[in-house]
């Protein structure tokens, strides 16, 4: 999320060569422009789940620890992202501008929305090319494995987006998203596996935390007990469609508090 000083989304004109580069036509793609501005906090932002992922796969880290902590990442990556960046933007007067735009506020919403998800995809690409190019796991699972990672970022920046309809300031977004998110985790099975059964089970099988989590375990040599590339492919599809129907509702939310 970003500071900007020109609210006008224009029309697309036809360009003589040698003229600047057309006005971003859409909300996402100033929101885009503006992040690709700051090139350092871009490159630190692309440097960060790399620090992380390459000692876990050259060291050989236990499949169980490893998969909790790069799912871990890709969830902080989603929630932080979204949740601290628009409650900044709400302080700096942003979101009070976008509010009187003739835009409505589900469009707005989705559109903030997948500006930072494509940075957030991003970092999560890196993650898993490093892995298949350390541990060569097999491509259905890698390839399902990378869907359920955009699909975790997605759920990810839905909780995200919640949070910054409910706070003004970066600081309480932070406690907000560690209070939601912990128990989400745990829930997830991140941190003492999946039970066979009971609550804790059938909690696990509505968040994407968990199916992440094995698909991680899988691709660096583990052996989960539940798991498989087509459970992978359809968790994916069903939690990317429900994260951006919620983004979509929080819309009016998010914009409803920045204009009263």
């Amino acid at each position: 999320m970003t500071e900007h000083s020109d609210l006008t989304l224009s029309r697309p004109r036809p360009q003589a060569v040698g003229a600047p580069r057309p006005r971003p036509t859409q909300l996402w793609q100033l929101e885009l422009r503006g992040t690709l501005a700051r090139r350092r906090a871009l490159l630190i932002k692309l440097l960060f789940p790399l620090v992380l992922v390459i000692p876990l796969v050259t060291t050989g880290a236990p499949p169980f620890f490893a998969g909790m902590l790069l799912t871990v990442l890709i969830a902080m990556v989603g929630t932080v992202g979204t949740g601290v960046s628009i409650t900044r933007a709400r302080g700096s007067g942003w979101l009070d501008r976008l509010a009187v735009l003739p835009l409505p506020a589900w469009r707005v919403g989705l559109e903030l929305f997948f500006a930072g998800w494509l940075m957030d995809a991003l970092q999560a690409t890196l993650v898993l090319v490093v892995i298949a190019i350390a541990a060569r796991p097999d491509p259905a699972t890698l390839a399902t494995t990378w869907l359920l990672a955009l699909s975790a970022l997605a759920f990810s920046g839905a909780i995200g987006l919640g949070i910054a309809a409910l706070t003004d300031h970066p600081g309480e977004a932070m406690l907000y998203l560690a209070v939601v998110l912990a128990p989400l985790l745990f829930l997830s099975g991140l941190f003492t596996g999946v039970p066979a059964e009971g609550i804790r089970y059938w909690v696990a099988q509505v968040l994407p935390f968990s199916y992440l989590d094995e698909g991680f375990q899988l691709l660096l040599g583990g052996n989960p007990p539940y798991g498989d590339p087509w459970g992978f492919l359809i968790a994916a599809l069903v939690f990317m469609g429900l994260s951006l129907v919620a983004t979509a509702a929080l819309g009016r939310a998010v914009l409803g508090r920045t204009a009263s």
